[in-house]
């Protein structure tokens, strides 16, 4: 009986110090300068967002088709890629050749960061750097004018509304810098200048 006695104290012995081993492994590590972590908990999120650009490229009126996405840090800082390229056939004035039309397109970095996105109206400010490319194509047959390559670097602010949840409306301007630059008739200054934008943005926004 005495046996019995003590082996049920020694089992409850250690069920007493098995949960305090528990208690204290589930509670947060203690350290000599506090509990802050050299890693910040960032909330992470995603999105792209596809837009319509209206410029003036060559003293022409320039449609662009452009779409810039990637991921977002606490709905502030945004890191990823953006691509934009000319929808309409753009005429420089002073060229020679009949029946041709410039190209455009360009790609590269984005940076994004957004203000007060949780407010239902607010503002997000897109930096492109990037490569481009403009190139002479035909409407009746293939030919080979060469390309000119380049540069840019186009810094962006835009009015953000807030629709749902996952679906933001945005509509601003940005101004494209291109590097140095010769291609036939144009220069640099003919694809320097401003673009209006409107689009939306959609994603998971943290």
């Amino acid at each position: 009986m005495n046996r019995f006695k003590t082996s049920i104290l020694t089992i409850l012995c250690l069920l007493l110090i098995q949960n305090s081993l528990d208690a204290q492994e589930s509670s947060e590590t203690k350290t000599l300068f506090g509990n802050k972590s050299l890693i910040a908990k960032e909330k992470v999120g995603f999105f792209v967002a596809p837009a319509i650009g209206f410029s003036k490229m060559a003293e022409n009126d320039a449609a662009l088709f452009s779409i810039r996405g990637g991921v977002s840090f606490n709905d502030k800082l945004s890191i990823g890629a953006f691509y934009n390229v000319s929808l309409n056939q753009i005429r420089p004035e002073n060229e020679i050749v009949p029946n041709i039309y410039l190209d455009y397109w360009s790609s590269g970095l984005l940076l994004e960061y957004t203000l007060l996105s949780k407010k239902l109206v607010h503002l997000t400010f897109p930096l492109y750097l990037g490569y481009g490319e403009v190139q002479m194509d035909s409407e009746s047959e293939e030919i080979n004018l060469g390309e000119a390559n380049f540069f840019l670097i186009e810094p962006s602010a835009l009015l953000e509304i807030n629709l749902i949840k996952n679906v933001r409306f945005n509509i601003g301007v940005g101004y494209r810098f291109i590097e140095q630059m010769n291609y036939r008739s144009t220069n640099q200054s003919d694809f320097t200048g401003l673009t209006g934008y409107a689009g939306i943005k959609i994603g998971l926004f943290k």
